[in-house]
């Protein structure tokens, strides 16, 4: 018998993957095929609209291979973009919109039941002072309404999942998915470390400096942050597979896929592998095991990691001079004032130390001189503030700083935490702390509450992947960066689904 589940098990996660890989193909096949017809701009948004109904029609089918697939296009925006265009990040946004409205009428018989009222006030909390600063700031509207698109389409995929039936079998198909997915892309990584010339000739994409005495590796993203972000995610999943099943094999492809972090040379990302171990170790610690339980599954966990950090000692210690020396410049390192060059910026691609600080400190004193609300939508550390280069850069003495120059203020947009605090101010912060709180309880407390080892470390690993978010959003914008986002909340959403309902069910069975 059990044999018999162990095959359907297998059988009906392949029939998931092959699903998938149809639904993806679909859309990438409407996408190049109306890109090739080289529409004016005015009509390109036929590409999105085509991909998008593609998404909906698969969702009204099979309504999780749907939202992974978007997830997954997501994931590979900049790359898709270079070869078929621009056009093609809307798809989120219309696919996102489409799928939530049919979502929402679908959910709404049951809307006692998935309301959970910490979560829903602090969204409310959020969009209302955002709504409030942006009246108040009087900012133009051909500004703030797509800034609050922006802003709004992650937390709306996430509802959407929320309202979405989720099963387990669903659940355990989509991880092999996102785990082959991953395979592919490590795989791409190591072999562009090994032959870094013949694969640049083969995806022309673009070269970043090293950042110690290995080439900086991105496989097929057009960043290496991205690289290091998707793979770290993948490995803090196996983590928690090994943590719940204690099969090798899952510890073995966890190493593996640290090493992508490290390959990467992005600060974040490693840091983030270590911050989400010690977050599922917290956990195991709060169940109060015995010491000889917590040493059979940790230590092993713990010397891996310590190995790789012993291997990779030479690049951890290029990491820690250059953050030193670019965060905590000594006298002999500040270089000498000279006047601003048109264009002129870090040629490493890598984001300005001064300009990420900079928008920390520029959003305290925004907050303060507008309490309790914020400059408005779209008018500080945010998307639409770079397209509509706005004057709080020059009122706070900002736009003289590399990467916030109206020439180019790519920068801008590399933190997440200064956009909401001087762009919703201090009540939006408040909001959105308390929501990612929410988040966070909830995940906490899910973790254990299954008696499926598969299910344990699912939850385990969402809870793992969030405070990597975490940890990113300190440096990047995180819960607003496509790419990141959509993969990410599409795993918290599953976790939201599956609690609501099977509380429901345990409460209408009493």
């Amino acid at each position: 018998m059990t044999r018999l589940v162990r095959l359907t098990t297998a059988d009906t996660a392949t029939g998931f993957a092959g699903r998938t890989i149809v639904i993806a193909a679909a859309v990438l096949i409407a996408v190049v095929v109306v890109a090739a017809f080289d529409l004016p701009r005015p009509f390109s948004l036929l590409v999105a609209i085509s991909a998008g109904t593609i998404l909906l029609v698969a969702y009204l089918w099979r309504p999780i291979e749907a939202l992974l697939v978007l997830a997954l296009v997501v994931l590979f925006y900049d790359t898709l973009s270079r070869d078929i265009g621009g056009s093609v990040k809307q798809l989120d946004e219309v696919a996102t919109a489409l799928i939530v409205l049919v979502a929402f009428v679908r959910s709404v018989p049951r809307i006692r039941a998935w309301l959970w009222w910490p979560r829903e006030i602090a969204v409310a909390m959020v969009f209302v002072a955002a709504l409030g600063s942006t009246v108040a700031a009087n900012v133009p509207l051909a500004v703030w309404v797509p800034e609050l698109m922006l802003v709004g389409k992650p937390i709306a995929f996430l509802y959407a999942v929320i309202w979405t039936p989720v099963r387990r079998w669903e659940i355990a198909a989509a991880m092999r998915v996102v785990l082959g997915v991953g395979a592919v892309v490590m795989a791409l990584g190591i072999i562009e470390l090994v032959f870094p010339a013949a694969f640049q000739r083969v995806f022309e994409l673009p070269i970043f400096p090293p950042r110690g005495p290995l080439p900086t590796v991105k496989a097929v993203f057009v960043h290496p942050a991205l690289f290091g972000w998707f793979t770290a995610f993948v490995a803090l999943f196996l983590f928690a597979m090994y943590v719940e099943t204690r099969r090798r094999r899952w510890l073995a492809l966890a190493f593996l896929f640290s090493l992508g972090p490290m390959l990467s040379a992005r600060r974040k990302a490693i840091a983030s592998i270590f911050i989400g171990v010690c977050a599922a170790f917290a956990h195991a610690l709060s169940f109060r095991p015995s010491r000889a339980d917590l040493a059979r599954t940790w230590a092993p966990v713990g010397i891996g990691l310590a190995v790789i950090i012993l291997a990779f000692i030479p690049l951890l210690g290029s990491l820690y001079s250059r953050t030193m020396d670019r965060y905590i410049p000594t006298s002999s390192s500040v270089p000498v004032p000279r006047a601003p060059v048109v264009g002129d910026e870090p040629d490493d691609n890598d984001p300005s130390p001064q300009a990420r600080v900079a928008l920390y400190e520029g959003a305290v004193k925004i907050a303060l001189d507008k309490l309790p609300l914020g400059a408005g939508l779209g008018r500080y550390a945010s998307w639409m503030s770079r397209v509509d280069y706005s004057p709080l850069y020059e009122e706070y003495g900002l736009s003289t700083i590399p990467g916030l120059r109206p020439t180019n203020s790519r920068y801008a947009t590399d933190t997440f935490w200064p956009q909401i605090l001087g762009e919703f101010g201090i009540i939006g912060l408040i909001g959105y702390v308390g929501f990612l709180a929410s988040v966070a309880w909830m995940l906490w407390t899910a973790a254990r509450q299954d008696d499926s080892a598969l299910m344990r470390a699912f939850w385990l690993g969402t809870g793992m992947v969030f405070a990597q978010a975490i940890t990113e959003s300190f440096a990047n914008a995180m819960f607003h960066s496509p790419p990141r986002v959509y993969l990410l909340f599409l795993a918290v959403g599953a976790v939201a689904s599956m609690q609501w309902r099977r509380t429901s069910e345990t409460s209408g069975s009493r």
